[in-house]
């Protein structure tokens, strides 16, 4: 009956009469997990994460020192989504960082600083910044989260374009969300994942959504890339910019 067929007696539902006709017949189906990769990868991953466990709880928590060089830089955003309204609250920012080193180990993988606004406006952190700091460590939903960020020092500064406060508080006012994650938008600095808490629910639901504070309309037509290489080119010498091409 659960697959759109008829029964030949013509009941609607399964009862205990239907336990003793010819016409009917249950499929139990099991299911038994089996590996895909071969025993000794397994085994090693399972070393590997038992390394990987009993370090970081050598160090959750706990103040260390630590060296990075910046990959970029984003405001960190909670959505709060009511019955009637929807808000977009600023936390601080988000620092993104690849390859970096806690006292001496060396974290060949991304991790990511929360700071405050008032850091963000006395630092003024931006992409490819280099620094040395003291921090504490913490796993956050599978991410390597630090917090507690004090005694920076630049190793080097770049100086690059980065956000301020004034730009977050303009930019939040008006921002598109997709339902999808794409990688383009995920490494532009406009892309920004959002920690969302939607209270118009019975029960109240936490996930993460992507929004586009430049208020993209779709990822596939989105011009922000293409018009800040443009931007970049005319700002470089003629014979420099002879040489630059656009696809």
């Amino acid at each position: 009956l659960n697959k759109g067929k008829t029964c030949p007696k013509k009941r609607k539902h399964v009862g205990r009469k239907c336990f003793g006709c010819k016409y009917f017949y249950d499929e139990k189906v099991n299911h038994q997990p089996f590996l895909q990769i071969d025993e000794a990868d397994y085994r090693r991953f399972l070393d590997e994460l038992d390394d990987f466990e009993d370090w970081l709880e050598s160090i959750r928590g706990r103040t260390v020192e630590f060296w990075g060089t910046i990959r970029s830089v984003k405001p960190r955003l909670t959505r709060i989504i009511n019955c009637d309204k929807s808000v977009l609250h600023v936390d601080g920012y988000m620092l993104h960082f690849y390859d970096v080193y806690f006292n001496n180990t060396h974290w060949e993988d991304h991790c990511w600083a929360i700071i405050f606004t008032d850091q963000q406006q006395r630092h003024g952190f931006a992409p490819d910044d280099e620094l040395e700091c003291r921090c504490q460590v913490n796993l956050d939903h599978g991410r390597l989260v630090l917090k507690k960020i004090r005694t920076v020092e630049f190793r080097h500064k770049s100086h690059a374009a980065t956000w301020s406060n004034s730009q977050v508080l303009g930019a939040k006012g008006s921002f598109t969300t997709f339902a999808t994650q794409p990688a383009t938008c995920l490494h532009c600095e406009q892309g920004v994942l959002v920690d969302v808490l939607d209270k118009s629910q019975a029960q109240w639901q936490r996930r993460r959504e992507l929004i586009c504070l430049q208020a993209a309309p779709d990822p596939t037509v989105c011009s922000y890339a293409a018009e800040k290489l443009l931007r970049a080119e005319t700002s470089m010498e003629p014979e420099e910019y002879q040489s630059c091409s656009v696809t």
